[in-house]
């Protein structure tokens, strides 16, 4: 606090108090425990309450210019005017934090007969209770900002009173746009009474309850961990309920890797030990007889059958290693050129009838077949449905290969007889380690890894493949390629980044 002397030869005769009407007035004033000032007309000091002698410390005498005296201490040029006489101030009240030692007072200002009269009550306590509160509301509202989990607060009416900005955008909204509605006027009849449950059962149970909440949005499938409670006031009446909603989806995705990953794991090691080993102990078995030696009859069928079990452990690691680059790299990865599917067509067709020289296979063309693709790849697509045509037709029908151009796509079919795939089957026929329809165990059906290749190697030239099986008219696969393979692509983002992108379109329940 500065200090102000006042100088003895200057300093004038000490006024009377304005409005005082005597002593007792102003030792009813100085008995009590606030502070008082008053100052005549001219703002001259004229008494000084015991509690406000102790406030400036003896600085301050009757008779000084309190503009001067206690003018800033007390901010009085903020709330008075200062260059008009003391009778002409309007009354005023303000809080005025002492400059010194953390207090607080409330200050009144009140016109009096002949001056001015300042009160100064202490409200150090709910001041400080005051600026605590307001610092715990700061770092609460710092916490529900800096948290990516969705945080709000309902009332008894459902209506959301408090929702933070991550727990806004996660319903496609802000904070605006949610705050003082419902759920019932914000979203769909079925989520809202899906929330609306959810309240009544956090209501009814008095405690909070956790459970999952799957949604799906625009970017797919998003998993919520939701976590709601009561609100209680000081005597345990509850007032509304909170919520805490968790994006949970990548965990999700991780737990679902970790299991698929441990299931590919059990199927390889099955593709090994059963698919690899037979063929392998095949070749190991053939090769001793052949080495003991034989009529020249005899070792051309052992050699073939040896050829014909290195054949089958030959594809089954080419499929293999198609299925590990397609998981690593998000896709199979193809080399297009200028490619003909009715040359193509006829390629595989002739390599099929040397192979099965007692099937019948229909080879039919229509209109402009050539784009640009990669010729091998599609072949692997074409060679795979054909073996699966002459595998399930009737030996005695015959299969039939047919392109034909559109405008801007080329459609290639595959088609056989014979009975239909089941339709519980069809959903899932591309899908890797899904057994097929066949009653013995296959090398491209038993582990659904032929068709799913197929199905990669045709996304990956932009296009679609389609399956149609009836009783009636048999199976017939659709390829439909547009006639310029789409450009080569990066890698695929990270499944954390994949999972941070996305964003909700529906409430947290």
């Amino acid at each position: 606090m500065p200090h102000v002397p006042a100088s003895p030869r200057s300093r004038p005769s000490a006024p009377s108090a304005p409005g005082a009407s005597g002593p007792s007035l102003l030792a009813l004033l100085d008995g009590l425990p606030e502070a008082f000032l008053a100052v005549d007309a001219g703002w001259r000091l004229c008494h000084l309450s015991p509690r406000m002698r102790e406030l400036f410390a003896g600085c301050v005498q009757p008779g000084d210019d309190v503009r001067k005296a206690v003018g800033a201490p007390l901010a009085l040029g903020e709330h008075l005017r200062l260059d008009a006489p003391a009778t002409d101030q309007a009354a005023v009240r303000y809080e005025h934090p002492w400059p010194e030692g953390n207090r607080c007072f409330d200050v009144s200002a009140r016109p009096v007969e002949g001056g001015l009269l300042l009160h100064l009550r202490d409200i150090t306590p709910e001041y400080r209770a005051r600026h605590e509160l307001q610092r715990a509301g700061q770092l609460f509202q710092a916490v529900l900002e800096g948290t990516t989990d969705a945080i709000y607060i309902k009332d008894l009416e459902g209506r959301y009173q408090v929702i933070n900005s991550p727990g806004a955008r996660a319903l496609g909204r802000t904070v605006a746009e949610v705050r003082g509605h419902s759920d019932g006027e914000l979203f769909p009849a079925d989520e809202a009474a899906v929330n609306l449950q959810h309240d009544q059962d956090v209501l009814k149970a008095g405690r909070p309850l956790t459970y999952e909440d799957t949604q799906q949005s625009p970017d797919g499938e998003r998993v919520w961990l939701t976590t709601k409670g009561p609100l209680r006031d000081d005597e345990g009446q509850v007032f509304g309920l909170f919520g805490i909603s968790r994006d949970i989806t990548q965990r999700r995705w991780a737990e679902e890797e970790v299991r698929r990953h441990s299931e590919f794991q059990e199927h390889l090691m099955g593709i090994i030990s059963h698919d690899i080993r037979s063929p392998l102990g095949a070749i190991m078995n053939w090769s001793r007889v052949l080495a003991a030696g034989g009529p020249a009859e005899e070792t051309a069928r052992t050699s073939q059958r040896i050829a014909t079990a290195a054949v089958r452990i030959e594809r089954l690691t080419r499929l293999l290693l198609d299925f590990t680059r397609a998981r690593l790299v998000g896709g199979v990865v193809i080399e297009p050129r200028g490619t003909d599917t009715q040359e193509l067509l006829a390629k595989v067709a002739h390599e099929f009838r040397v192979a099965f020289p007692q099937r019948h296979i229909v080879l039919e063309h229509k209109g402009n077949t050539q784009g640009q693709w990669d010729p091998d790849r599609l072949a692997q697509v074409v060679s795979n449905l054909m073996e699966n045509a002459l595998k399930y037709g009737p030996p005695d029908a015959p299969v039939r290969l047919a392109t034909r151009g559109l405008r801007n796509k080329v459609v290639v079919e595959v088609h056989n007889q014979g009975r239909p795939i089941p339709e519980a089957l069809l959903p899932h026929l591309f899908e890797p380690f899904r057994q097929g329809p066949q009653t013995t165990r296959t090398l491209k059906m038993s582990y659904g890894l032929g068709l799913y290749i197929v199905r990669e190697i045709v996304h990956a030239h932009g296009g679609t493949i389609e399956v149609a099986s009836t009783e009636t008219d048999g199976t017939t696969f659709t390829v439909t390629l547009p006639r310029r393979a789409p450009p080569k692509k990066g890698p695929p983002p990270s499944p954390r980044a994949a999972c941070r992108t996305p964003r909700r379109t529906t409430p947290p329940p």
